[in-house]
């Protein structure tokens, strides 16, 4: 509040509850509250040009921590700024914040906010805006967009747009003397898009903000925080120690996964992950398929259902809904029988049937122990009601077979997973990512602590099992399992007729 408090004793305001010196008797409205209404902008430019805090404080009606505070004064002093952090600190708040403060006192303003998938624009920091301009007196002012916020009267030229890191010439070619480029989730954006970012501000006034969870132990981003933090104001968040965070996740997360896990590491530490060389997939390529964009746009082709059937009290039922290469957010289920699974994938089956009538749906199902209660209930089901647009595929996790490189179907399975999200094919050849994941935090430390190691007698690979799993004190991987079975490939046929699609449960 200092600036408004400055402002304030000028005036002869400070310590008054009401403003008498408007028509009438008081309001009842701080004095603090009422003359910000009263400043013209002029004055609120002498006041909040360099205080980012000020501002935020006395007309957002935000009270950062001094972590954010950090930022928000990093971001005004310095060109470059990189954040490492946990989740769930409040950086996308700081960042709104920032926004709104640089687009109203500085001239002319052009801003870029980026990140690696239109979700983390249009659903995460865009709503973070609209939360803390609404009714605010920066609001006479501002006017946001599906797509912009700009400065009423100047729509072309005093502006932020929001634009995906995915081709460099989405990026390129905006400059002015004001300029602030965001990027969220810094650490998922390829390299070149990064330099390009990089290259851009070259003006006096121009700010670049990395923010983002140290997902990768390489890149610029990475480099932003090692070899060229010279270059940069770098800026680390530990979870942990945030008082805002969800400490009962936290908590668990380190119980099940380890308080030493790149899961915990970089979901809650804020640090960047060890190079694990007997991990199957690493968290970079995992993270990868969570920050990798999807076109709602295209035609649906295949649809894929998955189940993971609990063994044990502790475990998950676990089910999964694959789209072309999107994985849905996983439905899971604790003690649950095989009659009311079963029934949950019929209902997911059955509205997905409704909106895509000509696609065979595969469903796969661990047929491993009590799994085969529900496959079997699926098949009766199918047989009593004459449905033929469900193919029923039941799958044994960790029987031995004949492969080249692999020891079983396990491995097989998480072989394909690894090899969809991988950054290179077998020729070192950089290629799309093809399979986008949601961003589930216990998906992501189950995929990222399995082990692996080479069968001896015949010299294939060979992924840890849940029991060895549950010897290191780990829970069983049900989610990652289940993502495993959403992604094997089965053969079925194309389309269903319009004689087989009348037939309906």
């Amino acid at each position: 509040m200092e600036a408004l408090e400055r402002f304030l004793e000028a005036l002869d305001l400070i310590g008054k509850d009401t403003l008498e010196l408007i028509e009438g008797e008081g309001v009842n409205l701080t004095a603090a509250a009422v003359v910000i209404e009263q400043i013209d902008y002029g004055d609120m430019v002498d006041l909040y040009y360099n205080d980012p805090i000020g501002f935020a404080e006395d007309v957002l009606d935000f009270y950062p921590d001094d972590k954010q505070k950090e930022i928000m004064l990093s971001v005004r002093d310095n060109k470059r700024t990189s954040v490492r952090s946990g989740q769930g600190v409040g950086k996308t708040a700081t960042v709104a914040c920032i926004i709104i403060w640089y687009m109203l006192f500085r001239d002319t303003a052009k801003i870029i906010a980026t990140a690696p998938t239109r979700q983390q624009l249009s659903i995460v920091l865009w709503p973070e805006l609209a939360k803390w301009l609404s009714g605010t007196y920066a609001d006479n002012f501002l006017t946001l967009t599906k797509t912009m916020l700009y400065m009423i009267g100047y729509e072309l030229e005093w502006f932020t747009t929001a634009k995906t890191a995915t081709k460099k010439e989405n990026i390129a070619g905006i400059h002015a003397d004001n300029m602030l480029i965001v990027v969220d989730e810094a650490s998922g954006v390829s390299d070149e898009i990064l330099e390009a970012l990089l290259g851009t501000i070259t003006g006096v006034d121009n700010r670049i903000l990395f923010i983002s969870n140290p997902t990768r132990n390489s890149g610029i981003f990475y480099d932003s925080h090692h070899k060229d933090r010279d270059q940069f104001c770098c800026i680390h968040i530990d979870a942990e120690q945030c008082e805002r965070t969800d400490k009962d996740n936290i908590e668990m997360l380190k119980r099940k996964y380890g308080a030493d896990s790149n899961a915990v590491k970089v979901r809650v530490k804020g640090e960047f992950p060890d190079q694990e060389d007997d991990v199957f997939i690493q968290l970079h390529m995992v993270m990868r398929g969570i920050n990798t964009d999807y076109d709602d746009s295209q035609p649906v082709e295949t649809i894929d259902i998955a189940c993971d059937v609990a063994r044990e009290g502790g475990d998950e039922t676990v089910v999964g809904t694959k789209i072309n290469s999107k994985v849905l957010p996983l439905l899971v289920r604790k003690g649950q029988d095989t009659m009311a699974t079963a029934g949950d994938i019929m209902f997911i089956a059955n509205k997905l049937h409704d909106r895509y009538p000509e696609i065979v749906i595969t469903v796969k199902v661990d047929d491993t122990g009590v799994g085969g209660g529900v496959t079997d209930r699926l098949n009766e089901i199918k047989k009593l009601e004459g449905i033929v647009w469900i193919r029923t595929i039941p799958v044994k996790f960790g029987i031995p077979i004949k492969h080249k490189y692999y020891y079983d179907t396990t491995t097989l399975m998480a072989a394909i997973v690894k090899d969809l999200l991988n950054e290179f094919d077998e020729q070192g050849n950089r290629k799309p990512c093809e399979l986008v994941l949601p961003n589930d935090d216990e998906l992501i430390a189950q995929l990222t602590v399995r082990k692996y190691g080479i069968y001896e007698s015949k010299g294939k690979i060979k992924l840890e099992s849940k029991k060895e799993m549950k010897k290191r004190k780990l829970d069983s991987p049900d989610r990652a399992d289940c993502l495993f079975l959403l992604c094997l490939p089965v053969n079925v046929k194309e389309s269903v007729s319009k004689r087989e699609r009348k037939h309906r449960f």
